[in-house]
């Protein structure tokens, strides 16, 4: 597994798991994205599925070209992932909610699969371990 992959399954488990923390307080009562949002919550749920796929994929030996091809999926979702929780960050869903752990992680996280999705579109470069015959010019 290749850097890429990594980093967007752990953004991906992170998103996942922040979705279940608080992202909004109103006095005493906290709001995880799950309760304060309709349409974003599920948005953010697939974003998380598709970060963790990549890895899986390469793990499971499932298909030689997903690993291309969800790695761009997932930096496209990890990106408007971004720019959702940015704008909920500065316009909350409701009027007087304060800003939680939870909205802060989902942020990191969603950086972190938009960021893993670009490393794994990155070509492989060659092994540096010595497997390559060096060729000598005959005397």
């Amino acid at each position: 597994m290749r850097l890429g992959e990594l980093v967007g399954a752990v953004g991906g488990v992170g998103l996942l798991v922040s979705s279940f923390l608080p992202w909004y307080s109103f006095g005493e009562l906290d709001l995880t994205a799950w309760q304060a949002f309709s349409i974003t919550d599920i948005f953010l749920a697939v974003t998380a599925v598709v970060g963790m796929s990549v890895a899986i994929c390469v793990l499971a030996h499932i298909s030689v070209s997903y690993p291309v091809a969800g790695s761009a999926v997932a930096t496209l979702f990890g990106a408007i992932a971004v720019v959702l929780i940015v704008y909920r960050l500065i316009n909350p869903p409701g009027d007087h909610l304060g800003r939680e752990i939870g909205a802060w992680l989902g942020l990191i996280a969603a950086a972190a699969i938009t960021c893993g999705g670009y490393l794994g579109m990155q070509p492989m470069k060659a092994p540096a371990d010595g497997l390559h015959v060096k060729r000598v010019a005959p005397p």
